[in-house]
């Protein structure tokens, strides 16, 4: 099922136009590139006005990993108009209209990368993503001893991928609401970057077990995606970066973990740290999401809670889980009850994503409801942060 916005392949030239206007880009080669793979992968929408196309976005299909359940997941992108539409609700329109499509065509999540986030709560959206930046002086750099055994390979992004991809899905990069990189996706990304590096470690058994996917500039070293899945693969690459001394300025560690890494250094006094937000996310259809939630209890008793949603109607009124064995149970009544929680669909993102429990968001007074009713559900609910590594 898909609406009356949604554009054919006729449209491509005229989309490709009103992105290059709409975000100021110079047209390239290399650009079109990997906005035709974009294109032919995604779900473009347009509003015309006279045979002008005057709004676009993209809705993205992508599958996720959330905590071994997976999901569909659309990402929404390149949300564009023109200067003279702007203001007059026609992106509105067509984020409402991604959104009904994805209800229609089981999608159970999706996610964007704001230009403003109070715009994007307007349709339900909330802030669950966010990445840590380190930067280090290249005066400063600790000394960190490689593994004993096993070596680094340094190649391209694009020879690494049939080597680093298993060592990616492996990863907490890829299991706690990050993507599931299909092959498509993994090409895309050597097009929109072809400045990446990739260093990898193969350990004695020949087998990948850490990666670094980085930049250099004339002053800065910038690490982009650090995955390591054994302490020798850590050791081995960070000492590879920190081999390349005081030729730089700079470094910078861009972490999709969003947790404190600075105690690992003999002197964290010497990083600069900073917490960036980063995307944002929303539950499309409830009922499939709890459907496959991975409840942190195989057995718990009903809890009733109810939810607003201005955007999708169909997930609003009242709910009621419970487990028994591990097999979940599911009511859903289109009235609201009395007595029991009542919830936004951002709040109830937050909290069943595990970027912030429910008692959270009462204590900085996001909501009111029966503190012992929010710690019942916390208890259900994953208590990690999400982590997502790719941007689109």
């Amino acid at each position: 099922m898909k609406s009356r916005f949604v554009l054919d392949k006729t449209a491509k030239s005229a989309l490709y136009a009103l992105y290059l206007y709409a975000f100021n880009k110079p047209n390239s080669a290399d650009r079109k590139k990997f906005w035709s793979t974009r294109f032919d992968h995604g779900i473009p929408y347009g509003i015309f006005d006279e045979h002008e196309l005057v709004s676009g976005l993209f809705s993205m299909p992508f599958e996720v990993n959330f905590h071994g359940q997976h999901f569909l997941m659309n990402g929404i992108t390149d949300v564009m108009s023109v200067p003279e539409y702007s203001g007059k609700g026609a992106a509105g329109t067509l984020m409402q209209a991604a959104l009904q499509d994805m209800y229609a065509n089981a999608v159970v999540l999706s996610y964007l990368a704001p230009f403003s986030f109070s715009y994007y709560r307007k349709f339900g959206y909330e802030q669950v993503f966010d990445h840590r930046l380190y930067h280090l002086a290249g005066d400063k750099l600790p000394r960190v001893k490689p593994a004993a055994k096993g070596r680094v390979i340094r190649t391209s992004l694009t020879k690494a991928i049939p080597l680093i991809k298993k060592t990616y899905s492996a990863s907490s990069l890829s299991q706690k609401g990050g993507l599931l990189r299909q092959a498509w996706w993994w090409q895309y990304l050597t097009e929109k970057h072809p400045d990446w590096q990739v260093a990898y470690y193969q350990d004695e058994q020949q087998a990948i077990t850490g990666y670094l996917i980085y930049t250099r500039t004339a002053d800065q070293f910038s690490v982009h995606e650090f995955v390591h899945l054994t302490p020798a693969s850590y050791q081995s690459l960070a000492s590879f970066v920190f081999k390349h001394g005081a030729g730089y300025q700079t470094y910078t560690f861009e972490d999709a973990d969003p947790s404190y890494q600075g105690d690992l250094l003999a002197d964290p006094y010497a990083l600069q740290v900073t917490t960036q937000p980063y995307m944002m996310g929303r539950i499309v259809n409830l009922q499939s999401f709890l459907e496959k939630y991975p409840f942190q209890q195989v057995n718990f008793e009903p809890i009733s809670f109810n939810l607003k949603d201005e955007t999708i109607k169909q997930n609003q009124g009242a709910w009621t889980i419970s487990a028994t064995a591990g097999k979940v149970g599911i009511e859903h009544d289109s009235e609201s009850q009395a007595n029991v929680p009542t919830f936004t669909i951002q709040q109830f993102t937050k909290a069943a994503f595990g970027y912030r429990s429910f008692a959270s968001q009462q204590h900085f007074g996001q909501l009111d409801a029966d503190p012992e009713q929010l710690t019942v559900l916390d208890n259900l609910f994953v208590n990690q942060k999400p982590i997502l590594a790719d941007y689109f």
